[in-house]
């Protein structure tokens, strides 16, 4: 398996890529599938994505990610987290793809986790080059997610400050800066994790972060648009304990999804048990299901 680091534009930025290539291919054998993996709200692909990528890519793909504008290695504005803008990273990473030899421009698949699932049901909902999506612990309604994080007393106050803010910076012009935590809001399970990634050797996503950020999240819902996908295939996982994603966000999804889908429930897995380093158990299951969705499908 060779790993590369490459480059697309999107929106004129730069956008870093890292492309993962099966060992067993060579430069003029037949093309093969493509997947596009999609990482989460701290836009670091290196520990949301890396794992799985490997497994897949030694399954015999060919398996692309980047880092959204503005994060890692690309271009962009930091501390700007605009769900549309990411879901043109997506759609222009996509073009790529169909770019790169070896890979066949018809057979692409998409992988999301987090609120990476929710880019790629919206990416799959508006992009008929998406031949079948996994969405693994998916934020599916921003504003839903955000109120599901808080006790309801914490969701009026933020929603009050959030609105707030928007009303005075049309006039002023000025952000507000805030933690990214003050917005996704972290359980226990999630400041573990956060602490894992400093050792790891992956960049730690930055930090501040405008509160327009979470106004824009509010109003994303790929929820409402996930029904376009059909007749495309849908594989949904979802974590029984995910307190950081609760398990409401992807089901009440489910049920608006066109067939073909599956619903697979990770039982007693938290938000990061999906991941590679956390449980190997629960991480085998989402490789199997994965590999077994794309083989069916691509």
């Amino acid at each position: 398996m060779a790993e590369s680091e490459v480059a697309f534009y999107s929106d004129r930025l730069r956008i870093a890529g890292y492309l993962h290539t099966p060992e067993d291919w060579h430069a003029g054998d037949a093309p093969r599938p493509g997947i596009l993996m999609l990482s989460g709200y701290g836009g670091n692909p290196h520990f949301d994505c890396i794992h799985l990528m490997r497994r897949l890519c030694a399954d015999g793909w060919f398996v692309f990610t980047f880092d959204y504008r503005g994060f890692g290695n690309s271009e962009g504005e930091r501390g700007r987290h605009r769900p549309l803008e990411q879901a043109q990273d997506a759609f222009d990473a996509l073009s790529w793809m169909q770019t790169e030899p070896g890979i066949d421009p018809q057979r692409l698949g998409v992988f999301g986790t987090s609120f990476g699932a929710a880019h790629g049901i919206w990416v799959a909902a508006h992009d008929e080059r998406v031949k079948c999506l996994v969405a693994s612990a998916a934020v599916t309604h921003g504003e839903r997610w955000l109120r599901l994080l808080r006790r309801p007393w914490e969701w009026l106050d933020f929603h009050e400050r959030v609105f707030d803010d928007a009303r005075r910076r049309v006039r002023s012009g000025e952000p507000t800066i805030v933690q990214r935590g003050d917005i996704m809001l972290r359980d226990p399970d999630a400041l573990r994790q956060r602490a894992a990634q400093a050792p790891s050797g992956a960049a730690l996503p930055p930090e501040d972060i405008d509160l327009e950020s979470a106004e824009a999240c509010m109003r994303y819902r790929p929820e409402w648009v996930v029904d376009r996908i059909a007749p495309r295939p849908v594989l949904m996982l979802c974590a029984e304990r995910d307190a950081l994603v609760p398990p409401e966000e992807q089901l009440a999804c489910f049920e608006r999804c066109g067939e073909p889908r599956r619903l697979v429930r990770l039982p007693g897995a938290g938000h990061y048990d999906t991941y590679e380093f956390r449980n190997p158990a629960v991480s085998d299951i989402v490789h199997q299901e994965t590999a077994a969705w794309f083989t069916r499908y691509l």
